[in-house]
């Protein structure tokens, strides 16, 4: 396996192929106020979304107000960290040192109904299908940061 990245399987053709430990090994996060009960839920190791108490939507990326109806009484709660592979790209090149390529960066439709991009892990690349049965993992950055990745489900 000379030549290859850490935690990668290399291909026939010289490209690794499988995707088996998580891309960021480094990252300078900054959370805001707005943000924070995201980041200390992962470091516990569970995933929250926001939740408008007025048309009862899930929603994230953290806003101040809710997108559907611009409410702006919301809570966060946890969710099952199960979902399904919406879409995903295989990326070749790392947008930064702190992410070792090939990774997966993908979709996931959660089965409360909202939708979050992070990194898909623990299987050849081949194997990533769009459909897919997927399960959130935590993968501790640094003692300060944690970030929810996917893996396929467990059955």
């Amino acid at each position: 396996m000379s030549g290859s990245a850490a935690g990668t399987i290399p291909a026939k053709h010289g490209r690794p192929r499988a995707v088996l430990e998580p891309p960021l090994t480094a990252y300078a996060l900054k959370p805001t106020p707005l943000t924070q009960p995201f980041w200390d839920a992962a470091r516990e190791r569970r995933l929250v979304v926001q939740h408008c108490r007025t048309c009862s939507k899930k929603f994230f990326r953290p806003e101040i107000a809710c997108p559907h109806c611009r409410a702006r009484d919301w809570e966060w709660v946890e969710s099952t960290g199960k979902g399904t592979l919406y879409s995903f790209a295989v990326m070749h090149r790392a947008p930064s040192p702190a992410f070792k390529a090939p990774f997966i960066f993908a979709a996931i439709e959660m089965d409360e109904g909202w939708v979050l991009f992070s990194n898909l892990i623990g299987l050849e690349i081949e194997e990533a299908e769009i459909g897919m049965e997927v399960e959130v993992c935590f993968h501790a950055v640094s003692d300060e940061l944690t970030v929810p990745l996917f893996r396929p489900a467990r059955r």
